[in-house]
C-alpha cells in the first residue's frame, strides 16, 4: 500500500512538478492510514472529497445525473471519503495540484467553516462547498437541538415531504418525521437516493461540487 510501503520514500510527478510526501505536515497521519486512500488521490484526474458512505452515494448519484450517467471515476475523478481528515488531504492535494473539492455540512455556524479552510480557500486548484445559510427549528433528539444543517435536512429541503416520501418508500407525515427517519438511517437513504429511477434536486453545495 502506498501508505505503508515506503511513503518516506515516494516521489510523485505530475505535470512536471515533483512532490516528496515525506516534505508533507500531514506525512505521518498518511503512514497510519489504512487502505488506499493516498493512492486514489495520487492517481486521480480530480478528487471530490467527503465525510462519510451516506455522503459519497449521493455526490456520486448527483454526478451520475449531470453527466449522462457516467461515474465520476469514469472522467478520472474520485469521490473519496476521508471522514474529518479533510484538511490532510486538501494539503497532499495541493502539493501535488490535483484539483480537489471539499463536500462538507456547515454544522449551524458558517464562520467556523469558513476559519477551518481558509488557507485553502482561494486557491484556484481548491473549491470549498458547504450551505451558506443556516436552518433552525424546534426539533429536539433526547433533548439536545435537532442538526438542521447535515446532509439529509438539507437534501429534504430542497425537494419536499412528498418527493422524499417516494423516493424513500416512507409516509411520513411532516417533515420532522422524516428528518428523525432520515437521521436514523443516512445510508439506507443515500443508497435509495442513488438507486432511484428517478433524480431529486441537490442542494447548491453538492451541484457547485461537481461542476466541471
Amino acid at each position: 500500500m502506498a501508505n505503508k510501503l515506503g511513503l518516506d520514500h515516494l516521489i510523485v510527478l505530475r505535470e512536471g512538478k515533483v512532490v516528496r510526501i515525506s516534505e508533507l505536515q500531514a506525512s505521518d497521519f498518511f503512514k497510519k492510514l489504512a487502505g488506499y486512500d493516498t493512492l486514489r488521490l495520487a492517481l486521480a484526474k480530480k478528487a471530490i472529497l467527503v465525510e462519510g458512505d451516506s455522503d459519497e452515494l449521493v455526490v456520486q448519484r448527483a454526478y451520475m445525473d449531470a453527466n449522462g450517467g457516467r461515474l465520476p471515476i469514469q472522467d478520472g475523478i474520485d469521490v473519496i471519503s476521508v471522514g474529518t481528515a479533510f484538511l490532510r488531504f486538501l494539503e497532499l492535494a495541493l502539493a501535488l495540484k490535483i484539483p480537489a473539492a471539499v463536500v462538507t455540512d456547515n454544522d449551524g455556524d458558517t464562520a467556523a467553516a469558513r476559519k477551518k479552510y481558509a488557507a485553502f480557500d482561494g486557491q484556484p486548484s481548491i473549491r470549498i462547498c458547504f450551505d451558506p445559510d443556516v436552518d433552525t427549528g424546534g426539533l429536539t433528539v433526547k433533548e439536545k437541538p435537532f442538526n438542521y444543517n447535515t446532509l439529509e435536512p438539507k437534501i429534504l429541503k430542497a425537494n419536499g415531504l412528498e418527493t422524499l416520501n417516494k423516493m424513500l418508500g416512507t409516509a411520513a407525515k411532516t417533515d420532522d418525521e422524516l428528518r428523525l427517519h432520515m437521521r436514523a438511517n443516512k445510508t439506507e437513504c443515500a443508497l435509495a437516493i442513488f438507486s432511484s429511477k428517478t433524480a431529486i434536486t441537490y442542494p447548491d453545495y453538492i451541484t457547485r461540487a461537481i461542476a466541471p
